[in-house]
């Protein structure tokens, strides 16, 4: 894993915050008032979401967790073995009355239970991975895969609903930490939008007077930076928002298939299983 995005996104933060204090705070500056409160606040609260997003443990499976899937596994298989053995032999008896007029009575029973055995374990498997249920194991990490577990190649573990590894955190973003990363963005796209607005002043300000060309192209730079920025991050907090409200990774929604198990249990729902069940707490940094 490389820290260099990393740094590159603390630089990012730094212009943003200097050129923005500098001409916007600073000059306006005749003490703390609610904005400026309400607004480094916001800042802090960004800051701390990008700090634990950084260092959480996404979603480290647990030999607890191991043990339960190989059970379940077994379990699952032995019940689908017995359920299509009982079906096999409910067909073989329907199928020894269809054929108890015909001269060749006993060659086409057998034939037909030799069709159904060879179609035993295709049978299986098939309603296994209709079910989200089959046997997935990752020989990288040597356990189980248990349902909605990937294996990230760059944090080369295996994490339990691992959404995506993102380069800016340099970390993956899974069960563990996944609420943090959504306040993170969250916060992140409060902060653009109101630096976006307020800082339009500034910009049409530096247009119509006559400024210094570095200080002009400084101005300019910032700006569209800024509105470049907005665009894309509150896209991004939108589209995850969307996934929560479906129960959904991004992983899942790219490799969405009609086969694929369904975990949406209702909007409602699906926000409390992410975020937790109390809402006074949801955009708070805390697990």
């Amino acid at each position: 894993m490389s820290w260099i995005p990393a740094i590159i996104l603390l630089g990012i933060l730094i212009f943003i915050y200097s050129i923005y204090f500098v001409f916007n705070i600073q000059p306006n500056f005749e003490g703390f008032n609610l904005e400026i409160v309400i607004q480094h606040l916001m800042i802090f609260m960004f800051l701390i979401s990008l700090l634990r997003a950084m260092i959480l443990e996404p979603g480290a499976i647990c030999q607890e967790l191991i043990d339960e899937t190989w059970k379940q596994w077994d379990e699952y298989q032995q019940q689908e073995k017995e359920r299509l053995t009982e079906q096999r032999q409910r067909r073989s008896q329907r199928s020894v009355k269809t054929f108890k007029t015909e001269n060749d009575e006993d060659r086409s029973v057998v034939n037909m239970d030799a069709d159904e055995n060879l179609d035993d374990d295709y049978n299986i498997k098939k309603d296994i991975n209709q079910k989200g249920i089959e046997k997935r194991f990752c020989k990288k990490c040597c356990i189980p895969k248990p349902l909605r577990t990937h294996h990230c190649s760059q944090c080369r573990c295996c994490w339990q609903r691992m959404d995506h590894h993102c380069q800016w955190i340099n970390n993956c973003v899974a069960k563990d930490n996944y609420k943090i990363f959504i306040c993170m963005i969250f916060y992140a796209s409060c902060l653009l939008v109101w630096v976006s607005i307020s800082q339009y002043r500034i910009y049409i300000n530096v247009i119509e007077t006559d400024m210094p060309d570095l200080i002009l192209f400084i101005i300019v730079l910032h700006y569209y930076f800024i509105l470049l920025i907005t665009v894309l991050i509150n896209g991004f907090f939108i589209f995850h928002l969307y996934l929560i409200s479906q129960n959904k990774t991004t992983l899942e929604q790219l490799e969405d298939k009609p086969d694929r198990q369904n975990y949406n249990q209702g909007i409602w729902q699906n926000f409390k299983s992410v975020m937790g069940s109390n809402i006074l707490l949801w955009f708070l940094p805390i697990k």
